[in-house]
């Protein structure tokens, strides 16, 4: 399994994969936790798990699949797909 692909995830490697520096996360951390952002799991060395990470991250910035921006294909019908009025 490579890097990119692993589902738990160290402090670290989360930082990495969020685009931002270690010491921002561990500060940003504490808010975050008390937010709901998904703790580490002692079953998995205290790793946390990426898809409740990423899914976290896309509630606070409003991109849930309720909020009907996280996939702009589905906001309306396309007109093509319409029908005629006879």
């Amino acid at each position: 399994m490579t890097k990119a692909s692993s589902l738990f995830l160290t402090e670290g490697e989360l930082a990495d994969r969020m685009g931002i520096k270690l010491d921002i996360l561990k500060t940003a951390l504490p808010a975050l936790a008390q937010a709901g952002f998904p703790q580490p799991d002692p079953l998995f060395g205290g790793r946390r798990y990426w898809p409740a990470c990423e899914a976290f991250l896309d509630r606070r910035y409003g991109l849930s699949s309720s909020s009907g921006q996280g996939n702009p294909a589905l906001d309306e019908e396309e007109p093509w797909k319409r029908k005629k009025s006879a």
